[in-house]
């Protein structure tokens, strides 16, 4: 099934932006606690239950990634916000009963995953 990302509802709540009053530019790692409020915040918006949050099992070859079973993001202790985001979606497209689609095994850096991601970045980051 391929999905339109033309009318996504991509939501960039204010919340998000008041975490980084002062961060500009493309380097935005963050820690394990603000990932979590990112989290919460976008869970927030979207009207879903947020995600358990946990660290990257030790040896993994992923720098982030979500568990469907458990709704858990896991990741680094600092990951780039952009990976929060992606994410995030698998969360949403989990607790929506597979409405975005979220499955990325196949299409990389073009997945529809990265693809929100990218399109939350431009937002968050008031580029478009």
């Amino acid at each position: 099934m391929k999905i339109s990302t033309e009318k996504w509802d991509v939501r960039c709540p204010s919340q998000l932006k008041k975490l980084f009053p002062k961060r500009t530019g493309y380097y935005f790692k963050i820690s394990h606690d603000t990932a979590k409020k990112v989290l919460n915040i976008l869970s927030d918006a979207y009207e879903i239950p947020a995600p358990k949050l946990d660290k990257i099992p030790k040896g993994s070859k992923e720098c982030a990634m979500y568990d469907y079973d458990t709704k858990t993001v896991l990741l680094y202790n600092r990951n780039h916000l952009k990976s929060v985001f992606h994410e995030f979606y698998h969360h949403l497209d989990n607790m929506t009963d597979g409405e975005y689609n979220s499955d990325d095994r196949e299409d990389g850096s073009s997945s529809l995953a990265w693809i929100f991601a990218e399109k939350l970045w431009e937002k968050f980051t008031n580029k478009k």
